[in-house]
């Protein structure tokens, strides 16, 4: 009996309740627990609008359209002096872990939004 009740709530769900994967490929609002270990990837708000592109069994995974790094070392290892030195932007996918995950909000009737307004796009400088 309760394996048939299961199998109906899963029914229901891929019928049109919510399930994680309809967020994959949109842009969703997240709400995190911490910062503090997310930093390095571009992650210093608590709230704030994502592509989701993908999940698994560690967490969601978010793009970061805007990710900017700059180079310290050349190739063979030698500093590059810091007026030589640029930064350089490259899309990056950060791994949230679903225990950081406080909560997704989802907007499956909007379209055509980037980021809002009052909140700030992932992103900032790393230095490598």
């Amino acid at each position: 009996m309760l394996a048939f009740a299961l199998s109906d709530q899963h029914r229901e769900l891929r019928n049109g309740g919510m399930d994680i994967d309809k967020v994959i490929n949109d842009r969703v609002m997240l709400i995190l627990r911490d910062v503090d270990g997310l930093r390095a990837a571009g992650v210093s708000e608590h709230n704030f609008y994502a592509k989701v592109v993908g999940r698994d069994h560690i967490g969601l995974w978010i793009e970061n359209p805007k990710f900017e790094i700059t180079r310290v070392r050349r190739e063979d290892g030698t500093i590059i002096p810091p007026e030589e030195r640029v930064k350089e932007e490259y899309t990056a996918n950060i791994l949230i872990p679903w225990g950081n995950v406080r909560s997704i909000v989802h907007f499956p009737q909007r379209s055509g939004y980037d980021y809002e307004e009052t909140t700030k796009p992932l992103g900032g400088g790393v230095y490598l």
